[in-house]
């Protein structure tokens, strides 16, 4: 969110940003559901929080889009409005379907490396 309060900067040229919302963390809550036996917490985001809002609210024009057609148009839309040094933020509503990760190297389930050994721990000085 920290860009849609700075790529509205007057010396910046405008730009158009998008965003895929599916609700949720879908990294995150895939590799709680693979490894700890589909359990999963704290990766479900606010269904009421509109980015489109957000990006209004910080200067930009935003934007909410749900189907293929409505992304095309509004990308058409906000190549205009760049000419006219206006920024877009453009937010896509997906549903919640988590698709299959990129690297399947990268899920294995991790493994303890090293333990802590409270002997290792050296006193803090004052």
């Amino acid at each position: 969110m920290s860009e849609m309060s700075s790529c509205n900067r007057k010396e910046w040229p405008s730009i158009t940003m998008v965003i895929f919302r599916n609700y949720q963390w879908g990294a995150e809550k895939r590799n709680s559901i693979l490894w700890f036996a589909d359990n999963f917490v704290g990766t479900e985001l606010d269904p009421d929080l509109s980015y489109a809002k957000v990006a209004e609210g910080c200067g930009l024009k935003g934007v909410q889009v749900r189907t293929q057609s409505e992304l095309t148009n509004a990308l058409k839309k906000s190549c205009e409005d760049q000419k006219k040094e206006i920024s877009t933020f453009i937010e896509v509503i997906l549903n919640q379907e988590l698709g299959e990760p990129f690297r399947r190297d990268a899920m294995k389930k991790p493994v303890k490396v090293a333990g802590i050994n409270p002997k290792d721990m050296k006193p803090q000085r004052s």
